[in-house]
């Protein structure tokens, strides 16, 4: 036996223990396989290899969608058009989600690779939602964000380390080493959560204001 093949029969014993582990203690019934790995960490991933270079030549394909410019201007096109009791962050979101159909009609995209896309977006959205606690709507000119507001947007960026972020998800501690699960569009999803806290607000996200 080449060590090679040692190596491969090793780490697919140990994959193999790491999702009964998944399956048994944490309640992921979907396989994950070991995308990256060090001695204090474990990052795991439902998507097959190549799907993050994929989707990165996806994103290239609609850079609209991460220039703040363009989707301050589509919120805004969207709250005239909302009532003014609509949420804000609902606009975001149909903005956004317009943004990304239109690119995909521009370049012949199929849905199904668009999903890939409006599935980040509503991920996104789920956090901005939970940030702006208050809902701001559409109609009111006189919304500024809260304190608490701003202190959940801190929070949120002060448990970020380098190579962890806020999609991340940690599963827990197996065999010695920290499991989070890789999402490959993170450093993405956290250019468009500041794009929607600034359409949303009408103000710098918090961390640009304090120079973090």
């Amino acid at each position: 036996m080449t060590a090679h093949t040692a190596a491969m029969q090793a780490a697919g014993s140990f994959e193999h223990r790491l999702n009964e582990w998944l399956r048994a203690d944490v309640g992921v019934d979907l396989p994950r396989r070991v995308a990256r790995e060090d001695p204090r960490r474990v990052l795991v991933s439902k998507f097959e290899p190549g799907f993050a270079a994929r989707l990165h030549e996806l994103l290239d394909l609609m850079p609209e969608l991460f220039d703040e410019a363009s989707v301050v201007a589509a919120y805004e096109r969207e709250a005239l058009e909302a009532t003014p009791g609509a949420g804000r962050v609902d606009c975001w979101h149909t903005a956004t989600h317009r943004m990304l159909r239109e690119a995909g009609e521009r370049h012949a995209i199929p849905d199904l690779r668009q999903a890939e896309v409006r599935t980040g977006i509503d991920s996104v959205c789920a956090v901005l939602q939970a940030v702006l606690w208050s809902d701001p709507r559409a109609g009111d000119a006189g919304y500024t964000p809260a304190a608490g507001e701003v202190t959940a947007y801190l929070d949120g960026l002060a448990r970020l380390a380098p190579d962890v972020d806020l999609f991340t998800r940690t599963y827990g501690e197996f065999e010695g080493r920290l499991v989070q699960n890789h999402c490959p569009g993170a450093s993405l999803a956290r250019v468009m959560l500041a794009q929607g806290w600034r359409a949303c607000t009408g103000t710098p996200p918090p961390g640009e204001r304090t120079g973090a």
